[in-house]
């Protein structure tokens, strides 16, 4: 009876193990980590009602990959419920490449009009980037930057268009989000726009607007250009 405890932490191992390691789709991987944690809650009932008061133990432990996933899940509902985030949600980056990508292929890969005041609200900080230089230095930079991005993929690197395109896979279940980053000429300055959209689900539990705050951050405060971003470094 008390290796039925271990049944929530099989199925959890298995779903994220073999995603991980790509022999699971992402989403697929995600619902059977889901369906463990749930089972945790039936294999405690059971053990239970077995009537065995030597056993609790074997309960609480079932339980417990459920006790640790409501205050993630409690977490994730404070973000809004989108999957793609742009600096520029008026007119935000257009993909190329990412309609390649088998996934994609027949998406629509427009950027949804309603997202707009949901990341104006959300994520105040995710808004274009000035930088006191030519715009293409800085695209040079961006682009050695995104190159070393850990789960990092480039698609795309239009030197003439300023334009760069690439995959990044979260680091759990290894969800493929497509990006897209954009540098122009505003007033004599460097101004980059970025936007992150991802491949499943509905939401994205706020993983675009970090990708795109995070690297902000690593831009701007590197040595090579001043950063005009609302007049205030990024933090």
């Amino acid at each position: 009876m008390q290796f039925l405890a271990l049944v929530p932490y099989l199925l959890i191992l298995a779903g994220s193990g073999l995603s991980y390691i790509g022999m699971l789709p992402a989403m697929f991987g995600w619902s059977v980590s889901a369906l463990g944690v749930l089972s945790g809650l039936g294999m405690a009932a059971i053990i239970i009602f077995a009537g065995s008061t030597d056993l609790w133990w074997a309960a609480g432990f079932a339980v417990l990959p459920s006790v640790v996933a409501i205050p993630m899940v409690i977490n994730d509902l404070r973000y809004p419920r989108i999957n793609d985030v742009a600096t520029n949600v008026d007119t935000p980056p257009e993909f190329v490449t990412a309609f390649r990508a088998a996934p994609n292929r027949g998406r629509d890969m427009s950027f949804p009009v309603k997202n707009g005041p949901m990341i104006r609200k959300a994520y105040p900080n995710v808004r274009p980037l000035t930088l006191d230089e030519l715009p293409e230095r800085a695209f040079e930079r961006i682009a050695t930057l995104a190159k070393n991005q850990p789960n990092w993929v480039i698609t795309r690197c239009d030197v003439d268009a300023f334009t760069l395109e690439g995959e990044a896979a979260t680091s759990c279940f290894r969800f493929i989000d497509d990006f897209i980053i954009q540098v122009s000429n505003h007033k004599g300055k460097a101004q980059i726009n970025m936007r992150s959209k991802s491949r499943d689900g509905l939401v994205d539990a706020g993983e675009n607007a970090k990708r795109i705050h995070t690297f902000f951050i690593q831009l701007s405060n590197s040595d090579v250009g001043a950063p005009h971003d609302g007049d205030r470094k990024i933090r």
